[in-house]
């Protein structure tokens, strides 16, 4: 039997025989792209929010008719490959036939079932008179002779009493000439008539004219120095540069500077020749000029341009693609190994970023642990080394800052390549809604910073503004913090200084001297970490064109704990929820579902209303009661709900649930309320399983809890 989507469809459904179901089952396991196809099937199936193919019109992928011969195995082998191959260019058009063929799996795969009132019912009305039936004329053929009914499946079926002629509805009727053809010349003859109109109008043509002489005077135009809009309204008027204050005289960075962008967004507007662009969008308002102001000043006022805005080329009216305004500074992935993702926000998937190559502003960045990846920013004025497990976004420049990190979580290394000290580097760094700007003082400046997002411990309440916990770390030289209030503090080397959300005022904390250097930041020390062993074997499963997601998916049944861990962790960068409660359910690993348990638990906690979107997911995968365990478990749990007692039984009530993962999470709390580790393991036979269980009963038993609740508690 060959490996084709439609028997993988088979073999999902379970509509296969069982020495055919193994033998497909073999393949997949061989096959690496079976494997990602399987859950690719899977995922789009489940995903709520595809959208439903197009049935007529344009944008029609397969004909209905089509895909149900497809369905029903009666397609033509030539026509059955043609599908397939549409099929898995499109998201929705797979969706819909995956979920076709498991409804029809389900009901043709049940018998009918017919209750006893039915068929009493139908046994009671007895046989039909003659007289009472309906009779239908049998249509003849030409030579007389009756119309014989077609074979079905290869055997005759010849009816011994003719039937009644089905009913075709009208919008499948063929339409007669007449309603096929005097629409279309309707339409044709009001075309006509309105360029009957137009030609006839001689302003039309007086207008077409006047437009060619204009681009002919553009063109000619376009080879000047200066645009149409620069020059002076008045020939005798003349302007005194000494007006134009200095801040505003920007040397504005050309388009031959640039790196070439691989994403640049294709719907900017189209700028006139001669017409200055607009300012960006967080530069201020330039005030305006007094009243008794000399005429010559506001005029120089008039055409200066703020920071980082430069002429946009005249061939831009020509419907090319219009020279970025903004004075971007590059910023150059230029690793040589190593696994770095980016989102595509055409197809709305992660991807695989091509080593040393350029990062456009408002991309975002993941890297995968245990791999790293170096940024250049700003030509070589500031080096970032990104280090894994970390998500990222690129920010633009603004009127302060060269170019900016947006940090979701992760840990970064900056160090100051400029080596001359008169020209300090400065970048935005981003966390959440508060930005801070970070100016390196000094050529040998190296810092580093971190941020790590909170679990939550209340039950269905988010963190809100409070969800990430960061630092800055000066290594050797010194920097300069800003906040978006202007105020600003030194920290010199060997200091740290606490990055907490600006969201009350008076929050200012103060550098600390500390000369304590995490060991990340140590590249002799990352390269000797467990995880960097299998970094090759990880790399080998991405390929550039293939989202993603698939490739994560299919890797987290991998038979090595690590690479499954590798993958969870992979999985809760990019916030697939959906797949990390898979991975918790169906994961053989205890590292795969660790990962599974702290990516939902940092998920989960970012936004409040995405408790009854995992609440749905989880009770896809558990019963109802099970699935609440779960989502109470991933919620957290306080410190003070150590001393409940209805908390701790309740608790070691899930250590003796028939899944290992509920089994863990249970534990998990258990540990970490009560302080101290007990005798249990949740991969343990029934009976040392249970032998522990009753020890921490005991211990309840006689504290009240799992930690015994003081004599004010306890009233």
């Amino acid at each position: 039997m060959r490996l084709t989507l439609r028997t993988l469809l088979a073999y999902l459904d379970d509509v296969l025989e069982p020495a055919e179901t193994k033998l497909i089952g073999e393949k997949i396991q061989e096959s690496a792209v079976a494997g990602k196809l399987v859950s690719l099937i899977k995922l789009v199936v489940r995903q709520r929010r595809l959208k439903a193919p197009s049935v007529s019109g344009p944008n029609v992928g397969i004909d209905p008719n089509i895909v149900s011969q497809y369905l029903d195995s009666t397609l033509p082998p030539e026509q059955v490959v043609d599908v397939e191959k549409v099929l898995l260019t499109s998201d929705e058009l797979l969706a819909e036939v995956a979920s076709c063929h498991q409804v029809l799996a389900l009901v043709m795969g049940r018998p009918m079932e017919i209750s006893e009132a039915s068929r009493d019912r139908l046994y009671a009305l007895g046989p039909v008179d003659q007289t009472d039936r309906l009779h239908v004329d049998v249509p003849r053929s030409p030579n007389g002779s009756e119309v014989i009914a077609a074979a079905v499946n290869g055997r005759d079926a010849v009816a011994s009493q003719p039937k009644p002629a089905a009913e075709i509805p009208d919008y499948l009727r063929q339409s007669t000439w007449s309603q096929r053809v005097v629409p279309a010349s309707i339409v044709a003859l009001l075309v006509l008539i309105c360029l009957g109109l137009l030609v006839s109008d001689t302003g039309f043509l007086t207008g077409i004219s006047a437009a060619k002489r204009e681009l002919t005077k553009t063109d000619r135009d376009s080879g000047q120095k200066q645009p149409v809009a620069d020059k002076q309204p008045n020939a005798d008027a003349k302007v005194d540069d000494k007006a134009i204050k200095p801040d505003q005289m920007v040397a504005a960075t050309t388009s031959s500077d640039l790196p070439p962008s691989p994403s640049i967004p294709a719907d900017k507007p189209v700028v006139d020749p001669g017409i200055d662009p607009a300012p960006p969008a967080d530069a201020p308002p330039k005030p305006m000029p007094p009243a008794d102001a000399p005429a010559d000043a506001v005029a120089a006022a008039a055409r200066a341009k703020p920071a980082g805005v430069v002429d946009v080329p005249a061939n831009a009216a020509a419907g090319k693609e219009p020279t970025p305004i903004l004075n971007a500074v590059p910023v150059q992935y230029i690793s040589n190994d190593g696994v770095v993702l980016r989102f595509d926000d055409s197809q709305q998937h992660w991807f695989l970023l091509p080593r040393r190559s350029a990062i456009a502003p408002n991309e975002a960045l993941i890297v995968l642990e245990p791999f790293e990846a170096v940024l250049d920013i700003d030509r070589g004025g500031i080096s970032a080394t990104v280090l894994g497990d970390t998500a990222i976004r690129v920010l633009p420049p603004d009127r302060a800052t060269s170019a900016g990190i947006d940090i979701r979580r992760g840990r970064l290394i900056l160090k100051s390549s400029r080596k001359d000290a008169s020209q300090s580097p400065v970048i935005s760094i981003m966390v959440g809604n508060d930005t801070w700007r970070l100016e390196l003082l000094s050529p040998d400046t190296v810092c580093t910073v971190e941020v790590a997002p909170r679990d939550p411990v209340n039950y269905e309440k988010a963190l809100g503004p409070n969800w990430y916990v960061g630092v800055l770390r000066v290594l050797a030289g010194n920097v300069k913090w800003t906040g978006a209030d202007g105020q600003s503090q030194q920290v010199a080397a060997e200091s740290a200084l606490e990055i907490v959300p600006q969201v009350a005022e008076g929050i200012r904390p103060l550098p600390v001297s500390s000369s304590f250097t995490p060991e990340w930041t140590d590249a002799q020390k990352r390269k000797q970490s467990p995880l960097r062993r299998f970094s090759a074997l990880f790399e080998k499963q991405f390929e550039l064109d293939q989202p993603i997601e698939m490739t994560l998916l299919a890797l987290i049944k991998d038979s090595n704990a690590k690479i499954v861990e590798l993958t969870v962790h992979g999985l809760a960068l990019i916030d697939a929820y959906q797949a990390m409660v898979q991975a918790l359910a169906e994961c053989s690993f205890e590292e795969g579902r660790f990962a599974a348990r702290d990516g939902l638990r940092t998920w989960l906690a970012r936004e409040g209303d995405r408790g009854p979107v995992l609440k749905d997911i989880l009770e896809q995968h558990y019963p109802t009661a099970e699935a609440g365990a779960v989502y109470s478990m991933l919620w957290g749990f306080r410190p003070e709900d150590a001393t409940n007692r209805a908390v701790s039984l309740e608790l070691v009530s899930w250590l003796r649930s028939n899944h290992v993962e509920i089994r863990e999470l249970a534990y998990y709390w258990i540990v970490h309320l009560s302080g101290r580790k007990w005798e249990f393991r949740a991969t343990d036979v029934n009976i040392r399983r249970e032998s522990a269980v009753r020890k921490i009963e005991a211990h309840i038993a006689s504290a009240g809890a799992l930690v015994k609740p003081t004599e004010k508690e306890a009233k």
